[in-house]
């Protein structure tokens, strides 16, 4: 095997790291299976054909991680949405007194 085939299985098994964790969500290693992808120094020394092949596996992994972002987004929005309406509810009863809220738990 030569030293640039080596050099390209290395990076190709960083990159299925990444895209592997990245599909489990496990983000802080597809951190650093990048991380050490970018530590080898071998992607300036790969044909353009390989380089596009490795890519295509990032924008894939960039767009996963873009959903994510997103979908924790709306779910951080909808928790603060709810939260407004918790503290709503605890001023209201905070303004009655201790028996119509007792009655009203009951209920």
């Amino acid at each position: 095997m030569s030293e640039m085939d080596e050099k390209e299985r290395v990076l190709e098994q960083l990159t299925g790291k990444a895209m592997e964790a990245a599909t489990q969500g496990k983000w802080d290693s597809v951190a650093q299976f990048y991380d050490r992808r970018a530590q080898t120094g071998f992607l300036t020394h790969v044909s353009q054909e390989f380089a596009n092949k490795l890519m295509q596996v990032d924008i894939w992994v960039i767009t996963r991680i873009r959903e994510v972002q997103t979908l924790t987004q709306q779910l951080l929005e909808e928790a603060q949405q709810h939260r407004r309406k918790l503290d709503g509810v605890k001023r209201q009863w905070a303004g009655q007194n201790l028996v119509q809220a007792q009655h009203r738990l009951s209920i």
